[in-house]
């Protein structure tokens, strides 16, 4: 994880670099003057939560005005220089439940916890917007995630559209316990919606086991909490809010930054067996069906992957909005280089975006941003991030004409029959012309099935599958997920399978 504060010195000067970004776009600066901020979270009112890694502070940004200070937050540990405060996530159901859930690593233990806050003050927005935080009503979700090292702590926490809360953790250097699942090198999916109000914790595994999760062990074992694993350190991480899934940026070892791409649960990224598409350090340990990241780099671009996540313009986007184009491209950058990389998706694979115009180099849509420790998209389209290095928090904004196009509205029905036996109707509609593909994927992420590749008009449309995969042979029973992509956009049902 690259938040070591000797590096915070060393590049300090480098953080106030020039930042170059493709014709149409501008780097503008929000709010600064805080002190090693680190990740941050939307309210649905447009108010922005910041937190502070070193000083364990949640800071509040109204109307792009810093405010006061909702809290320090207690009992975190700061000896090491990538532990501190990581992670800040807001309940889905605000402000009917003021929640916030905090990650960090503890000072009370060698462990890192997962806690709720209860936010009191102006929770509707309807006056000042100042808001606080009881530290006195902290209810430990997860109080014993092993923190040996004082590296590799992973720091996410973000809701899907599911309504579930993801959290990342690195392997805490455990040699090969990242491929089994359990609480090292994992992103973790848990169900807070049934917790007790107010302080306590920590519940049951079985209690905060989300629906679906891909481990059904034995009740409150951790297995039960794990959506993937054969990760190192998965500091962060973004959730496309239209398919639910993830883009994971990985911290490598000694050779490879690797980003990963989960569409579905169960995913083993392979590490230490496999360092990105190489072999490991550890490459005696088993990984077998391990799947292979998406994008990669080597050390002569950079040493500490930031994962970014899916460009989604939201529902009130503004013209600063990015155009209709970037509509289900992923982002990426790198803490130290600067860096920062566009995704894009032809027919299921991903591969670095054709050059913008105006953009610094064939394969960089931006440079300059060293010391970006997250993204998030805002309510007005813009993509923001977190810069550690002159504490500041920065957006990049579209200048160009807004693109009036609007994204392709495309509905995936639930699968019928569910459970299927041995047959499955998959029905979409699609309210413009688009070129689609729909594949079917086994629980590990391999692709069992191509339904459909090419261009389909507008209308709704049935495909069939009848369990059996590209070589007409029958599949064998279990979970299956079914992945409709209409130009860039996606949507992925799952598919349970009897026979």
């Amino acid at each position: 994880m690259p938040l070591a504060l000797a590096a915070l010195l060393l590049f300090a000067g480098a953080a106030r670099a020039q930042v170059t970004v493709p014709e149409g776009f501008q780097d503008r600066l929000v709010a600064s003057g805080l002190s090693v901020p680190v990740g941050m979270a939307w309210l649905p009112d447009g108010r922005l939560l910041v937190i502070e890694q070193k000083s364990a502070k949640v800071r509040l940004l109204v109307n792009g005005a810093l405010g006061a200070d909702l809290a320090t937050i207690d009992d975190v540990r700061i000896s090491h220089g990538e532990q501190g405060l990581l992670g800040i996530a807001v309940d889905p159901g605000w402000p009917a439940r003021p929640y916030v859930y905090i990650h960090c690593d503890d000072n009370t233990a060698p462990v890192i916890r997962v806690s709720r806050y209860t936010v009191t003050g102006d929770l509707d927005f309807s006056g000042s917007g100042a808001l606080s935080i009881d530290t006195a009503t902290r209810y430990d979700l997860i109080d014993d995630i092993p923190d040996i090292f004082g590296n590799h702590n992973g720091g996410t926490l973000r809701f899907g559209p599911d309504g579930m809360l993801y959290g990342s953790f690195g392997d805490d250097e455990g040699l090969c316990l990242a491929l089994t699942p359990g609480l090292r090198g994992v992103i973790l999916r848990l169900d807070v919606s049934r917790l007790p109000p107010g302080a306590g914790g920590p519940p049951p595994r079985a209690l905060i086991a989300a629906p679906g999760n891909p481990f059904p062990a034995v009740p409150d074992s951790n297995a039960l909490l794990v959506w993937a694993h054969g990760l190192r350190n998965p500091f962060r991480f973004g959730i496309d809010p239209a398919s639910g899934a993830l883009l994971i940026g990985d911290v490598g070892q000694n050779s490879i930054e690797e980003v990963d791409y989960a569409a579905s649960g169960g995913l083993n990224f392979g590490w230490p067996r496999w360092e990105g598409s190489i072999t490991g350090p550890n490459p005696e340990c088993p990984a077998p069906g391990a799947i292979f990241p998406v994008a990669e780099y080597g050390r002569s671009e950079g040493s500490s992957v930031i994962g970014g996540g899916i460009y989604r313009r939201p529902a009130g986007a503004t013209g600063e909005g990015f155009p209709a184009s970037y509509d289900g491209d992923g982002f990426f950058s790198d803490y130290y280089s600067g860096n920062l990389w566009r995704l894009t998706r032809d027919g299921g694979v991903w591969r670095i975006a054709d050059p913008a115009p105006g953009q610094p180099s064939a394969s960089h849509w931006g440079e300059g941003f060293t010391t970006a420790s997250d993204w998030l998209i805002g309510p007005e389209g813009a993509l923001w991030y977190v810069r550690q290095g002159g504490g500041q928090i920065r957006r990049i904004v579209s200048t160009t004409a807004p693109d009036t196009t609007p994204p392709l509205s495309v509905t995936f029905a639930r699968p019928f029959p569910i459970p299927a036996v041995g047959e499955v109707n998959l029905r979409y509609t699609l309210a413009r012309p688009a070129r689609v593909s729909l594949r079917i994927y086994d629980s590990r992420g391999a692709l069992v099935r191509t339904l459909v590749d090419g261009v389909r008009n507008a209308t709704t449309h049935d495909e069939l599958w009848r369990g059996i995969d590209d070589h007409d042979e029958q599949v064998p029973p279990g979970v299956y997920y079914a992945r409709l992509v209409a130009d860039g956009r996606e949507v992925t049902r799952a598919i349970p399978l009897i026979r």
